[in-house]
């Protein structure tokens, strides 16, 4: 009788666990894709050596940046006006 209740409740506490897991896994899902882009990914020419794709990554970081500095000083100078 002993192991009969025991193996009910084990039967009862996998059911349990299965819906559980049946409804988790209805939950996940893919998120959705940003609506804001992001940083664009700089374009690299492959036809050129190791070097010269690194000096051209380096140089397109190098306007981004630039650009962002040049950005946030006219967003600065039109808040104080």
């Amino acid at each position: 009788m002993r192991a009969v209740l025991g193996l009910a409740g084990l039967l009862v506490v996998m059911a349990i666990v299965a819906l559980l897991m049946k409804q988790n896994m209805g939950v996940t899902k893919a998120p959705a894709p940003a609506a804001v882009e992001g940083v664009p990914v700089p374009q690299i020419d492959t036809s050129k050596d190791v070097n010269a794709q690194s000096r051209q990554i380096q140089q397109q970081v190098q306007d981004q940046l630039n650009q962002a500095v040049q950005q946030d000083a006219q967003r600065l100078k039109q808040a104080e006006e």
